[in-house]
C-alpha cells in the first residue's frame, strides 16, 4: 500500500514537473514570438500602413492588443501563439512584406504609381474595400475564399475604372460599393467555374 502510494506520488510529481516544464516551453515561444509581432507593429505604425491587411485584422478580430504572456493560463497561451502565428504569418505583417503585396496587386489590377509611398496612397482605400467585400462574400453567400482575393482586387479595379472611381478620393463612400462589386466578383467567379466545366467536358468528349 505505502509503495503503491509512494509510485503514485512520485508519478504525480513527474507530471507535474513536466506540466510546468511545458508552460515554460511554451512561454518561450510565445515570448520570443511577440517580440517580433510587436516590433513589426511599430513598423507598419511609423510608415503609416495601418491599412494592410495584417494590422487590420490585428485591430478587428485581437482587438489591437499588444502579443504578450503575462497572467496568461495554459488554455490562453495557446490561444496568444495562435493570434501571433496567423499575425506574422502574413506577409503583410513586414513593411518589406506589404511593399511586395502592393507591387503584386498594382500588378494585378493595373494601378499606376511612380514610386512606393504613391502606392500607398493609392492602395489604402483598395485595402479597406477589398476586405470589406471579402467579409461580404464570407457572411452573405459563402463565397470569399473561393473567389479568391486576386479576383477580387481585378473586379474592384474593373468597377472603378467603369465607373471613374478615385478610391483615393476621402468623400467617396466605399460601404455603397461593396454589395455592387461583391456580386460582381460573385458572378465571375460562376461564369469562370461552369466555363472551366463546360471545357473540361469537351476534352473529354
Amino acid at each position: 500500500m505505502a509503495r503503491r502510494i509512494f509510485t503514485q506520488t512520485v508519478q504525480g510529481q513527474i507530471k507535474q514537473k513536466k506540466a510546468e516544464k511545458d508552460v515554460k516551453d511554451l512561454k518561450k515561444e510565445i515570448s520570443r514570438k511577440a517580440s517580433m509581432a510587436n516590433k513589426r507593429l511599430a513598423r507598419l505604425e511609423r510608415n503609416k500602413l495601418t491599412d494592410t491587411p495584417a494590422y487590420r485584422n490585428w485591430v478587428e478580430y485581437g482587438g489591437g492588443v499588444k502579443f504578450s504572456v503575462k497572467g496568461k493560463s495554459y488554455n490562453e497561451l495557446q490561444a496568444e501563439l495562435s493570434r501571433v502565428n496567423h499575425f506574422i504569418d502574413n506577409a503583410t505583417s513586414t513593411v518589406r512584406g506589404t511593399n511586395q503585396v502592393l507591387k503584386q496587386m498594382a500588378k494585378i489590377t493595373g494601378v499606376k504609381y511612380t514610386n512606393v509611398k504613391d502606392l500607398h496612397s493609392l492602395t489604402t482605400r483598395f485595402f479597406e474595400l477589398s476586405s470589406k467585400v471579402e467579409q461580404y462574400l464570407n457572411s452573405a453567400m459563402q463565397g470569399g475564399s473561393a473567389i479568391g482575393y486576386q479576383k477580387i482586387w481585378q473586379v474592384i479595379n474593373e468597377y472603378v475604372s467603369k465607373e471613374k472611381i478615385n478610391l483615393a478620393d476621402s468623400n467617396v463612400d466605399v460601404d455603397s460599393l461593396i454589395r455592387k462589386i461583391g456580386d460582381l466578383a460573385e458572378s465571375e467567379y460562376w461564369k469562370y467555374t461552369v466555363d472551366t466545366i463546360f471545357d473540361t467536358f469537351k476534352s473529354l468528349g
